[in-house]
């Protein structure tokens, strides 16, 4: 009897060893998958913290570059493209702000020049919408002189119409036709026609003073045989005045809605 009241207390002690073992165990075991599951929490944090960092300092370098690119006119923008382009430095405009469209094909580069209330990027798809006040087209890669010639299609002045004194010794020939009065000089290589409506009761002489004068201030760039200038005082499109030139391999042309602006940008190709 007294061998089986010692044997409980034995089992009973080893029980709660055994059940204490098996506690610490179970602890160590939570507290090492807390650890890891806190550890990968607080790693996953930082990944997401680092890769909403990049990523906003990313959003924030687009945003800087897309301000900066704004900031450029779309004419400044067309000569960064463009640099050894030659085009017009001036292209006056009566109000609002000088926008640009640029297109480059095989044996050409034509750039629209529109006056918006808005600056708008290069190339903007708004400007497909507006009309151009004015244009300029660089014809390169011809073969010869003739063939730009060609091109340019020079006028004849017919010199039997009535002569007109335009001032600084130049002297010009009107005659009219069919409802229209034409009004032609030539100044060096440079051969000048003005068109007016009778029907309009336009005088074409006033301008081709101012023409004249503008021209003794002011330097035309210099054709190899032939450059002409044709002003149609009826017309209040983009191509109501056009300043035509050619080089032995290329031809220029500059038109605007305005005479004047038309020569201006024409005289800052030089």
């Amino acid at each position: 009897m007294k061998k089986w009241w010692i044997a409980i207390p034995a089992i009973l002690f080893l029980g709660v060893c055994q059940t204490s073992a098996d506690r610490t165990t179970q602890t160590q075991e939570s507290t090492q998958a807390y650890n890891q599951s806190h550890s990968q929490g607080t790693q996953t944090t930082a990944e997401t913290s680092t890769g909403e960092s990049a990523k906003g300092k990313e959003e924030h370098s687009d945003a800087t570059t897309g301000t900066n690119q704004t900031q450029k006119t779309a004419f400044e923008q067309l000569k960064a493209e463009q640099p050894t382009l030659p085009m017009p430095q001036v292209i006056p405009i009566s109000s609002g702000n000088l926008n640009l469209a640029a297109a480059q094909s095989k044996q050409g580069y034509t750039v629209l020049y529109y006056a918006l209330p808005e600056k708008l990027a290069l190339n903007a798809q708004a400007l497909n919408q507006e009309t151009p006040i004015a244009t300029y087209l660089y014809q390169y890669g011809f073969a010869s002189s003739q063939e730009t010639i060609n091109v340019l299609q020079p006028f004849t002045i017919d010199k039997n119409g009535q002569k007109v004194d335009l001032g600084h010794q130049i002297i010009a020939y009107q005659q009219g036709a069919a409802g229209s009065n034409y009004l032609e000089w030539q100044e060096g290589n440079w051969r000048i026609r003005v068109r007016s409506s009778n029907i309009e009761g336009q005088d074409p002489l006033p301008l081709a003073k101012k023409i004249v004068n503008y021209l003794e201030k002011a330097t035309l760039p210099a054709p190899e045989k032939y450059g002409k200038i044709i002003v149609d005082m009826n017309d209040s499109s983009n191509q109501a005045t056009q300043v035509i030139w050619q080089e032995p391999n290329n031809v220029f042309t500059v038109t605007h809605q305005d005479a004047l602006a038309a020569l201006e940008m024409a005289v800052s190709m030089n």
